[in-house]
């Protein structure tokens, strides 16, 4: 089966190419698309293809159309997906968190959002009751490198959007179900990101690091999706940590453009009562105020 998978995938890596490629006659290319739409909706090899091909191509389109498919495949066959498929599944997503895209300053963007698109579409299915060590997982990614950790942080902000900020989930009882989890580990998630956000900004600035840099924003960014809407206690927690790690980046030229985004977004906050909102007072206090004048 696994040479037939790899001839399969090899046939649509060759109409994506040929789709793609404004040389060739529009009809050629009219029914390359055809193909490959009728791959999508009818293939019963449509997750071994996709991991298939954003293993073993270079091609970034070639990838990322391998990525297409598994979300097409969880999106319109998990409920009636067999369990070991939807454990391969899984498992193999977790393993391309963990190793199967290029370094954070090399692969491309669309890549990373496609990935992170999958599993937040598999945690919308699955968490938390088939998939309880979630969080879990996610914090061994981040224990990984700079790599991983950005792919989390591209994951845990989709996550947000689509739960709690743009509520695109249609299943209301499941949106319902992940915005209360979430609520539930508030704590330990701004925890575990302001510890990511230390370590990662202090490598940055000892070293002047790239990867470092990027990692930090992206986890200012998942902030930012939020404080909009979490009980203020979190943000306020620990002697107001977050907000003044956030006021320190304001002196940043790389991060402050993010940091002002997260600060607004919490001067915004309308989560609460007026007595909760009258806490944001402190952001005019001196060693709050002294970043933003220096």
């Amino acid at each position: 089966m696994s040479g037939d998978i790899a001839t399969i995938a090899q046939q649509l890596g060759a109409a994506v190419e040929l789709t793609m490629n404004p040389a060739i006659p529009m009809e050629q290319r009219h029914q390359a698309f055809n193909q490959l739409e009728e791959f999508k909706e009818n293939s019963p090899y449509g997750s071994q293809c996709g991991f298939h091909l954003v293993a073993s191509s270079e091609s970034p389109v070639v990838r990322h159309f391998g990525l297409k498919i598994l979300e097409d495949v969880v999106k319109a066959r998990w409920n009636t997906m067999v369990g070991e498929e939807k454990v391969f599944i899984k498992d193999s997503l977790m393993k391309l968190m963990s190793s199967g895209t290029g370094h954070l300053t090399v692969e491309h963007l669309f890549i990373k959002d496609a990935l992170a698109r999958i599993v937040v579409e598999l945690v919308k299915r699955e968490w938390p009751q088939q998939w309880p060590s979630l969080l879990q997982e996610l914090d061994t990614l981040c224990r990984q490198g700079e790599t991983q950790t950005e792919l989390v942080m591209f994951v845990l902000l989709r996550l947000v959007e689509d739960v709690a900020l743009l509520q695109t989930l249609e299943q209301t009882q499941r949106r319902k179900e992940i915005y209360s989890e979430l609520t539930a580990n508030m704590e330990q998630i701004f925890t575990f990101l302001l510890g990511l956000l230390e370590k990662h900004y202090g490598a940055y600035k000892a070293s002047g690091n790239e990867e470092h840099c990027r990692v930090s924003m992206a986890i200012v960014n998942t902030f930012t999706a939020l404080v909009e809407w979490v009980n203020i206690q979190h943000v306020m927690a620990n002697e107001k940590y977050l907000l003044r790690c956030l006021s320190h980046l304001l002196s940043d030229p790389r991060l402050q453009l993010a940091a002002g985004e997260c600060l607004l977004g919490i001067v915004g906050w309308k989560a609460g009562k007026m007595t909760e909102r009258a806490q944001l007072l402190c952001l005019f206090e001196t060693d709050m105020m002294v970043p933003l004048f220096a």
